[in-house]
C-alpha cells in the first residue's frame, strides 16, 4: 500500500475547474495518453492509439436495438491507450502533487486532480512492459477521495500481449454533468480543437471517440483542413510568439477563432468575429471554411495558471508589461494580413453597399462618408437596411457631437482673443466645410421626408384592399398629427407644406373649445376630426392677426355634401366665430380678429359631383388645371380654395421636383 504525499481532499477542493468546462478532465486524460505514447516511442517503434469511449446513463433509455442512445446523459469516459503505462517513474509522478516529471512537455503535475473535481472516482488499469524482465505487468487501482492509499501490487499479465492503460472517469458529479453536450460528434470536435497541435505531429497517435458511432479525430482533422497550415513568428514587446494559420471546413466552429495555447494545450479561445469587423460567419458560406489561429510561445507557457484554465496576464495595457490586449491586437493584425484577399473583397463590397444605400435611400448620411470614414469602416458587413440605418444614425450623432464640441472650442478661443487668426485659418475652413455638409445632410433628410410623405398621400387616397377608402384620420394625421398641438410637435412633424409652402412654419392656434361651440362639451386641447383647423405664422401676443389660415380635411371620394353640410359653409362659419373675438387659442388667450385680418380657407377633398354642384352655385371658379376651385369672399376678407387630393399631389411634386432630382429620389 502506498499513499499520496499531499492532502488529496484539500488539493482537489482548491482545484479551480469552471462548471461550464466539464470536458477539461477528459482533455487532461487524453493528453496524458498522448504523452505516454510519445514516451514509449522513444524506446521502441509502434503505432500509437488512443480510444475514448463515451459512457451513458443506461437507466434513461434501455439499450435496445434501434434505440438512439445519444439522448442519454453522459456519465463518464474510458480513455484507453497503448503508451508507456504507469511504470515506476510514472507511478511515482502520479503520487506526487505538482510533479515536474513531464515539465519539459508542459506537464504541471496537477491534471489528474480535475478528475476528482468533476467525477466521483477514477479507476485505472495499466498493463505495461517491465523492461528489466521483459514481461508485461498490470497495475490496477481506484483513485478517489475515499481512499487515501492505493493498492500498488504488480501482477504479471500473461494473457495480453500489448501495452494497455485504461483510465475510467466514473460518474460525473451533477454540477458538471448538466453542462456536458450529449452529442458525441460535438465532443469529438471539441477534442480535435483541443488537440490540434498534436494532430499536426507526424507521429501523432490515432485518436478515436467511440459511441454508437466511431469518430477518428485524425481523419476528421485531415478532412477539415482546407489548406496546409502556415506558421508565422511574431514579436510582442520583445517576446517571441508563433502564430499558426489554419483554415478548417468545420461549420460547428460557428465562426473564426484564435486559440491561445500553453504547453501544447488550448487554454483560451478568442472569437475573431468580434475582434475583426469584416470577418464574420459569411466566410464559411463564401469560402467553405473558418479561419483558426493557434498562438503559442514561451510567454504563454510561463504565464498559464496551474490548472491550465486561464492565463495570469493583465487584460489591458500596463506600462511595459505584455497584456492580453497586446497579444490579441497583434495577432488580430497578423490574421488580417493572412486573410487580406478575402477581407479586402468584403470591405470593398461593404463600402459599395453603404454608398448605394446612402445615395438611394438615406442621403442625409452622405457627409459621413467624407468626415467619418473610420466609423463607417467599423460597420459590420451584411446588415439589413434597418440595421444599417441604425448604425449610420449612431455615427451621425457622434459627428454632430464632435462638430458641436469643436464649434464651442473655436468660439471659446475667439472670445479670449486669438493673437494670429491666420494660424487658425485652415482649421476654420475645415470646420465651416463640416458645418456646410451637415446642413446639406439635414436638408437632404427633409427632402427625402417630403418624397415619402407624397408617396403615402398617393397611397392614402386610393382604394384599400377591402374596397374602401381610408378614413379622414389617415389624411388628417399625415398632414397634421391628431390630438397634438404645436407645443407638442416640431414643425417637421407636420406636413402643411402639402397645401401651401407658406404653412411649413405655421403655429397651431385653433380654439381649445369644441368647434360646435357647445359649452356643455368638455374643454380639450385636441383637433376635432372633420372640423376646421386654424393656423398662423404669428404668435398670439394680444394684437390683431394679420392672417389666419383655416384648413378643412375630408375623406377621399366623399360624395354626400349638401347645401348645409359642406366644407365651404363650415369654414365660413369658423370665420364668423373668430370674428366675434370670443374664440380662445390653445392657451386660453383670445384670438383677436380685425377689419384687416386676411383669412385663407383651404378645403382638402376630392371634388365629387355633389360638391362641384354646390360650389358652382356659390360662384367658385375652376383653377386652370381644372383640379381645384377658388374664390375671394369680400365680406369675410377670405380667399377660398377647394383643393383636390390630385391637385395637392401634383402641385407638391412640381414644387419639389428640382429638389428630388438633385437628391436622386
Amino acid at each position: 500500500m502506498v499513499g499520496f504525499t499531499i492532502d488529496l481532499a484539500g488539493r482537489v477542493k482548491n482545484f479551480d475547474l469552471p462548471k461550464n468546462q466539464p470536458l477539461i478532465p477528459l482533455y487532461e486524460a487524453v493528453v496524458n495518453s498522448i504523452f505516454a505514447i510519445q514516451e514509449r516511442q522513444q524506446k521502441e517503434a509502434f503505432n500509437g492509439k488512443v480510444e475514448i469511449e463515451i459512457i451513458r446513463d443506461q437507466q434513461e433509455i434501455a439499450k435496445l436495438e434501434g434505440i438512439d442512445r445519444s439522448i442519454n446523459e453522459i456519465t463518464g469516459f474510458k480513455i484507453i491507450d497503448n503508451g508507456i503505462g504507469l511504470d515506476e517513474n510514472n507511478m511515482k509522478s502520479f503520487l506526487q502533487s505538482d510533479s515536474t516529471y513531464r515539465a519539459d512537455k508542459g506537464g504541471k503535475g496537477v491534471g489528474r486532480f480535475s478528475w476528482l473535481k468533476a467525477f466521483s472516482k477514477t479507476c485505472i488499469e495499466s498493463i505495461f512492459k517491465d523492461y528489466s524482465d521483459n514481461v508485461l505487468v498490470k497495475r490496477n487501482f481506484e483513485f478517489s477521495l475515499d481512499k487515501a492509499e492505493i493498492d500498488d501490487d504488480l501482477i504479471e499479465e500473461k494473457y495480453i500481449k500489448e501495452n494497455r492503460t485504461c483510465v475510467s472517469l466514473v460518474d460525473y458529479l451533477p454540477t458538471y454533468r448538466k453542462h456536458v453536450n450529449k452529442n458525441a460528434e460535438t465532443i469529438a470536435m471539441k477534442l480535435m480543437q483541443h488537440c490540434m497541435i498534436y494532430l499536426m505531429f507526424p507521429k501523432c497517435p490515432q485518436i478515436y471517440v467511440i459511441d454508437d458511432k466511431k469518430y477518428n479525430l485524425n481523419s476528421m482533422f485531415e478532412k477539415k483542413m482546407y489548406r496546409e497550415p502556415q506558421n508565422e513568428v511574431i514579436d510582442i514587446k520583445g517576446e517571441s510568439f508563433e502564430l499558426l494559420h489554419t483554415q478548417l471546413q468545420d461549420a460547428t466552429l460557428g465562426g473564426s477563432k484564435l486559440f491561445l495555447f500553453a504547453n501544447n494545450r488550448m487554454v483560451k479561445g478568442i472569437d475573431l468575429n468580434k475582434e475583426i469587423v469584416d470577418l464574420d460567419k459569411n466566410i464559411f458560406d463564401d469560402k467553405g471554411y473558418y479561419y483558426v489561429g493557434i498562438l503559442s510561445g514561451k510567454f504563454l507557457d510561463d504565464n498559464v495558471d496551474m490548472n491550465r484554465t486561464s492565463f495570469d496576464i493583465s487584460e489591458n495595457k500596463e506600462d511595459e508589461e505584455i497584456s492580453m490586449e497586446d497579444i490579441v491586437q497583434t495577432a488580430k493584425t497578423k490574421v488580417e494580413g493572412y486573410l487580406s484577399e478575402y477581407l479586402d473583397d468584403v470591405r470593398k463590397n461593404k463600402k459599395e453597399y453603404i454608398r448605394k444605400y446612402i445615395r438611394d435611400k438615406a442621403p442625409q448620411f452622405g457627409h459621413l462618408l467624407t468626415y467619418m470614414p473610420d466609423s463607417i469602416d467599423e460597420i459590420k458587413p451584411g446588415l439589413s437596411d434597418n440595421k444599417l440605418d441604425e448604425e449610420l444614425y449612431k455615427i451621425k450623432r457622434k459627428f454632430d457631437s464632435e462638430l458641436k464640441k469643436t464649434n464651442e472650442e473655436i468660439l471659446r478661443k475667439i472670445d479670449v482673443g486669438v493673437v494670429n487668426l491666420a494660424e487658425y485659418k485652415e482649421k476654420f475652413e475645415i470646420q465651416f466645410q463640416k458645418i456646410s455638409e451637415a446642413n446639406k445632410a439635414a436638408l437632404a433628410e427633409y427632402v427625402a421626408h417630403r418624397k415619402v410623405v407624397l408617396e403615402l398621400l398617393k397611397k392614402g387616397i386610393n382604394l384599400k384592399e377591402d374596397g374602401k377608402f381610408n378614413k379622414e384620420a389617415y389624411i388628417h394625421n399625415l398632414i397634421y398629427p391628431m390630438r397634438r398641438t404645436s407645443e407638442e410637435i416640431e414643425y417637421l412633424s407636420h406636413n402643411l407644406w402639402l397645401i401651401d409652402e407658406r404653412l411649413a412654419y405655421s403655429e397651431y392656434i385653433s380654439s381649445d373649445i369644441p368647434f360646435d361651440n357647445n359649452p356643455k362639451e368638455e374643454r380639450t386641447d385636441v383637433m376635432i376630426l372633420d372640423n376646421p383647423v386654424a393656423v398662423s405664422d404669428e404668435d398670439n401676443c394680444g394684437r390683431e392677426y394679420e392672417t389666419i389660415v383655416i384648413i378643412e380635411l375630408k375623406k377621399p371620394m366623399r360624395d354626400d355634401y349638401t347645401d348645409s353640410n359642406n366644407p365651404l359653409i363650415q369654414m365660413l362659419g369658423y370665420v364668423e366665430k373668430l370674428s366675434t373675438n370670443k374664440v380662445a387659442d390653445k392657451n386660453g388667450r383670445i384670438i383677436k380678429v380685425g377689419k384687416n385680418t386676411q383669412f385663407y380657407l383651404y378645403a382638402v377633398c376630392d371634388i365629387t359631383p355633389s360638391l362641384k354642384k354646390i360650389m358652382s352655385r356659390s360662384d367658385l371658379k375652376e383653377t386652370p388645371d381644372k383640379m381645384g376651385l377658388y374664390k375671394y369672399h369680400e365680406n369675410c376678407h377670405a380667399y377660398i380654395e377647394i383643393l383636390s387630393f390630385d391637385k395637392i399631389i401634383n402641385d407638391a411634386e412640381k414644387r419639389n421636383r428640382v429638389l428630388f432630382d438633385k437628391l436622386g429620389v
